[in-house]
């Protein structure tokens, strides 16, 4: 016998003299064993004395409520399968009605609410022409207040870098920069005329 193997149970000698081998057997368990090949009467593969010598009963017929229990699992578990398959389906239809419904009502709560496809100066994205009186009308104002920022921006470059007033390589006077006048009320919006006031406070 090779050095660490353990001999099995039977070829192992009794201690104690006078006793049989299933009662040493015993002895090597705890209290209450049971041997795995002992079925209870509360188990699935319990079989009574009278079912297991019954005369009549072959093995033929064994096999056949075996083969029937087999089957009868197989269709519970395939019923299970269906089942969930059906309930998952079910749950699936129901939240994309939910978010189908939800959507509806997103559409109908944002109705008119949405920005269009339009530019915000007023210009049609075709013609290239103002739609309306209004956005003609701010086209133009904010056109003067631009031109009216440029020519004073450029005034205020003029003073600073030529502050004698004259030319001093040919000595002769400088042209003035005519700014053109800020116009004074806005058609929309007080954008334009609060920036030009801005530049004119930062000069």
């Amino acid at each position: 016998m090779m050095f660490g193997s353990e001999p099995p149970l039977y070829l192992k000698p009794i201690g104690r003299r006078g006793l049989r081998r299933h009662e040493a057997d015993e002895l090597q368990h705890y209290p209450n064993y049971v041997h795995p090949m002992c079925q209870q009467p509360d188990s699935a593969a319990y079989a009574c004395e009278a079912y297991r010598l019954h005369p009549s009963i072959k093995a033929v017929h064994e096999l056949r409520h075996q083969h029937d229990e087999a089957r009868k699992a197989k269709e519970n578990v395939l019923r299970g399968r269906v089942m969930r398959r059906i309930r998952r389906d079910e749950e699936l239809r129901d939240r994309r009605e939910r978010e189908y419904e939800r959507q509806e009502q997103h559409n109908e709560n944002i109705t008119g609410l949405s920005r269009r496809n339009e530019p915000g100066n007023g210009l049609d994205t075709v013609t290239m022409q103002c739609r309306t009186v209004e956005a003609r009308q701010a086209m133009e104002h904010k056109r003067a207040v631009d031109e009216h920022l440029y020519f004073r921006r450029q005034k205020y470059l003029v003073e600073r870098s030529n502050g004698h007033g004259f030319n001093i390589i040919t000595g002769e006077p400088l042209k003035p920069v005519v700014v053109p006048p800020l116009p004074e009320v806005a058609p929309v919006g007080e954008g334009s005329r609060k920036s030009a006031s801005r530049f004119t406070e930062v000069m």
